[in-house]
């Protein structure tokens, strides 16, 4: 069966009522009555209707522009944190962005870090002391080179200074030949000017004897000059030998302190080499040392622990025990029971399977071998012992013969297809027959019923860690299922009795003095651990069992022999570098000496070529004194010439004659040897050009040799190095790779604010939106309540208009009525009261100024005709009487001052009605019923352009 836990989501739905406005138009209607109090009641109430929806419609005005007002402000403050939001995400990009070119920056760092310890490990892993004596080989093979090299740019430059001699030599020649031919061209002139002197004698001329004496006179000054230029130039000659002698020794001593220096790099040398190789040896002993450190540390932290919570121990034995208690209570053995289960959550949160690469290896469950039922019996064992060791109980061993019995018992749970994970039992029967079959005693047998573990899709170990289904596994997962069984059995055995929990335990009363257990697996995956007795034939070839403690004194035992490696390699490690610094040391001594050597030699080169020189110098002016001594001996004797006789001239001009012709024969002889001079020398410069091309070829030969000793140099140290280099560079990666963690996760952070920032934007553009649709919607809304308010104030103004109208109408109805009613009684006024034609007081009717009014509050205008009489009082003062006639009505009124004039006013009726025309006031008199009408009609046309008249539309 599946037990996959299903988690179902239930998805809930959210229901949204909209609250919707419905807006109805009222029609207002004018009904019209002849009753006049259910007129103007009909009006009142019309008219607070009217004003009630002004005011209203007023108060809908001032709601609806609050709200464009409150919308206005949302979308400007919807605006402004649109803005700040936009602002916040502009601002945080460029963050952003600074943080991945630092997260770009960090992984090229990373990577560069990584392919130097790349390098480092390669060279770490070369570094064996064959590569190192190799690299030392290649070394003294690479100076060996170094020296050949040195040896073919010192027999180069020899040949450079052989052909340099050659080419002095050859100078020499070109520089004499070119004397002689210069000379001879002189001795050619002189016996030219000979015979035209001896011409010049035998012919007795004046001008020649005088020319012959200052020819003397030159030359003897010339030979006096070339004298002192002789001498001087000897000087210089013997200094540039003293020069030439200096710098000889100077380069002695050069070439002393080279091969010294040599000698004693060739001692650092060799003395470097030797560190080198111990030292090469000790690296190789601490990474010897420290992978073995390494391995029981790896062992150590895979080392699967069983701890005991404190109490456990006690509270297990008292349980136990307590079958044996003669006042046994099953309520109280059930209580017992369920106490030991309160150290069941402590003690699966303190322990915990660990995981061992190691043990990766991939098995096939159905056909384990015998290596591999082994590690898994040493690991149970392992497992039970450590538990033991806390009971105090026995120790359990592991071995082949325990191995065989368990595996026969799972042979037998086979062939019985005994299924424990169906029937909840153990099969006697195959454990009686396993000792029969094998001699072997049984104790005990726990099982885990785990075959829905290889068979099913469910997490089923108590860690909660889900195992791949069918029969290929590997060791480290089989052992995590042990592990997971046992932790089961020693603290969540209650529904069991703890009986699981004291087998493993060792306190049950069965259980032999020594005891061997076994592990193996039946064909429906369910695991056997077998207790057996450990008879002399179970404890034959027992293996020995890991034990933490003794992989804890392993380790102690290897980290002290690594800390004697480490103190030996950093002993070697500073006798290398000693060695290696004054190697280094001993060469740059030897190349300075080189460099002197070099010096010296071109000093020396230069003396020798500066004495070369002088001495060339030195033999032309002695060439020239020479000849210059020969042209004053010629000199003397053509002066002399002069006092010889005509024979002697005459065979003196023959004989200057034939020495002109011997002279010129030797001048193309010296012509000859001075061309063949320059041609040697032109050779012999070649020659030189070519050697030197030599030497600047060995020496750049030299040079890519050097380097490449420093190259080997370099490796050599990098070798001897390796463990520390590679330490650096593994530092060096951690470094950078905790710059790059360091660095994502200042991007990551930076992003996520970002992503959060953008999402506040985004919400705010969307408030934007909404607050834009509000202002507008608010804004519709207050147009059409003031359109609505519009319309109500002009229903409200012609309904005021109408209603004045009509008030007025009634008003001069009631007056017309008041009128007639006056009339047809005679209504006068008398002492301030108004009277009928009898005199009688009329009750509702009174006097205001001259005129009366009626119980409805109309007035009778004063009358039409006046007469006015003038009397004298008693004291002699002129006192006017007027009486008013109006509509028959007579009116005493009060007296005023005037001048004693009689007069009398007749209006006739046409002017009394332009009078009320240009007063604007309805008539007073006439035909009351015509007025009315008249004035009804007035007031309906009037109504009628107030509310209007159409067609009714649909």
């Amino acid at each position: 069966m599946n037990s996959k836990k299903k988690i179902v989501t239930l998805a809930g739905v959210s229901l949204v009522a909209t609250a919707g406005v419905v807006a109805s138009t009222n029609e207002v209607k004018a009904d019209t009555t002849s009753d006049n109090a259910q007129a103007a009641a009909t009006s009142q109430t019309a008219d607070q209707q009217a004003q009630a929806k002004v005011d209203q419609a007023q108060s809908n005005v001032n709601s609806a522009s609050q709200a464009t007002s409150a919308a206005q402000s949302q979308l400007d403050s919807a605006n402004a944190a649109n803005s700040a939001a936009q602002a916040d995400v502009n601002s945080q990009q460029a963050i952003v962005n600074d943080a991945q070119a630092k997260v770009d920056a960090a992984t090229s760092s990373v990577s560069n870090a990584q392919d130097a310890e790349t390098k480092a490990q390669q060279n770490a892993d070369q570094a064996s002391p064959a590569n190192i004596q190799k690299a030392q080989d290649a070394i003294a093979n690479q100076e060996t080179q170094i020296s050949k090299d040195a040896d073919a740019i010192n027999d180069a430059n020899k040949a450079v200074s052989d052909a340099q001699s050659t080419v002095d030599a050859a100078q020499k020649k070109v520089n004499d030949a070119t004397t002689a031919r210069d000379n001879q061209q002189k001795n050619v002139d002189t016996a030219s000017d000979a015979v035209k002197n001896a011409q010049a004698i035998l012919d007795n001329s004046d001008q020649a004897k005088k020319e012959a004496q200052d020819a003397l006179n030159k030359a003897n000054q010339k030979v006096a000059d070339d004298t002192v230029a002789v001498n001087n130039k000897q000087t210089d000659v013997n200094n540039a030998a003293e020069a030439k002698k200096n710098a000889d020794e100077a380069l002695k001593n050069a070439n002393d302190a080279q091969n010294s220096a040599q000698k004693n790099k060739d001692v650092k040398q060799a003395i470097a080499d030797e560190a080198s190789v111990a030292l090469a040896d000790a690296n190789t002993a601490v990474k010897d040392a420290q992978a073995k450190v390494d391995a029981i540390n790896d062992k150590l932290a895979s080392f699967n622990t069983i701890t005991l919570p404190a109490g456990y121990k006690d509270d297990l034995i008292a349980y136990y025990n307590y079958f044996g208690n003669s006042n046994y209570n099953q309520d109280e053995a059930n209580n017992l029971a369920q106490d030991l289960l309160k150290y069941r959550d402590q003690a699966m949160s303190q322990n915990k399977f660990k995981d061992n690469l190691s043990d990766d290896r991939v098995v096939d469950i159905d056909n384990l071998n015998s290596t591999d039922r082994a590690e898994l019996s040493q690991f149970v064992a392992s497992l039970i012992n450590q538990v033991r060791t806390q009971m105090g109980t026995n120790l359990v061993i592991s071995s082949p013969a325990a191995d065989d019995y368990a595996e026969q018992v799972s042979q037998n749970y086979n062939k019985d297809n005994w299924n424990s994970a169906d029937n909840g039992k153990h099969d006697q029967s195959a454990l009686n027959n396993a000792t029969d079959q094998l001699n072997i005693s049984w104790n005990g047998e726990n099982m885990g019923l785990d075959q829905s573990i290889f068979t099913t899709d469910y997490t089923v170990l108590t860690d909660g860690t889900k195992l791949p289904t069918g029969n290929k596994q590997t060791i480290n997962d089989l052992k995590h299922l042990i592990y997971d069984d046992f932790i089961s059995m020693m603290f969540d055995d209650a529904d069991s009795a703890w009986g699981h929990a004291t087998n493993f335990a060792g306190i049950d009363n069965f259980a032999a003095e020594k005891q061997a257990v076994g592990f193996s697996l039946d064909k429906f995956y369910n695991t056997h651990y077998d207790l057996v007795e450990a008879n002399q034939k179970v404890e034959e070839n027992s293996y020995t069992l890991p034990s933490i403690n003794a992989l804890t004194q392993k380790l102690a035992d290897a980290k002290d022999d690594l800390s004697i490696k480490q103190t030996d390699q950093a002993s070697k490690q500073k006798a290398n570098d000693d060695a290696q610094n004054a190697l280094s040391s001993a060469n740059q001594v030897l190349v300075a000496a080189q460099n002197d050597v070099k010096d010296k030699t071109a000093t020396a080169q230069e003396a020798n070529d500066n004495l070369t020189t002088a001495q060339n110098d030195l033999a032309t002016l002695q060439n020239q004194l020479s000849a210059d001594q020969a042209n004053q001996k010629q000199a003397q004797t053509t002066f002399d010439s002069f006092d010889a006789d005509l024979a002697t001239k005459q065979a003196n001009l023959q004989k200057a004659t034939d020495s002109l012709k011997a002279e010129q024969g030797r001048l193309a002889i010296a012509q000859a040897d001075l061309d063949n001079a320059n041609k040697a020398l032109s050779d012999a410069n070649n020659n030189l050009a070519q050697k030197k091309q030599v030497v600047e070829n060995d020496n750049e030969t030299l040079k890519v040799d050097n380097d490449k000793l420093v190259q080997l140099q370099n490796n050599l140290s990098d070798l001897q190095n390796a463990p520390k280099l590679l330490a650096a560079a593994k530092e060096q990666v951690a470094t950078a790779q905790k710059a790059l963690a360091d660095a994502q996760e200042a991007y990551n952070v930076a992003n996520d604010k970002l992503t959060s920032l953008k999402q506040t934007a985004a919400g705010t553009a969307t408030n934007v939106s909404k607050a834009q649709q509000a202002l507008a919607e608010a804004k519709n809304n207050e147009d059409a309540a003031k359109e609505v308010l519009d319309q109500a104030q002009q229903a409200l103004t012609e309904l005021r208009q109408k209603e004045a109208l009509a008030k007025q109408v009634a008003e001069e109805q009631a007056k017309l009525a008041a009128e007639k009613e006056a009339k047809d009684n005679g209504y006068h006024i008398e002492n301030n009261q108004v009277v009928d034609a009898k005199g009688n007081s009329v009750n509702g009717w009174t006097v205001k100024g001259n005129q009366i009014v009626s119980p409805t509050n109309a007035t009778v205008d004063p009358a039409v005709s006046v007469t006015t009489n003038v009397n004298v009082d008693s004291k002699g003062q002129v006192q006017p009487q007027t009486r008013v006639t109006t509509n028959g009505v007579k009116t005493v009124a009060a007296t005023e001052s005037a001048n004693p004039v009689a007069t009398t006013t007749v209006q006739t009726r046409e002017q009394y009605k332009q009078q009320l025309k240009s007063n604007n006031q309805l008539p007073q008199t006439g035909n009351n019923d015509s007025a009315i009408l008249s004035l009804a009609g007035v007031a309906l046309a009037a109504m009628l352009s107030l509310f209007g008249i159409k067609k009714r539309e649909y």
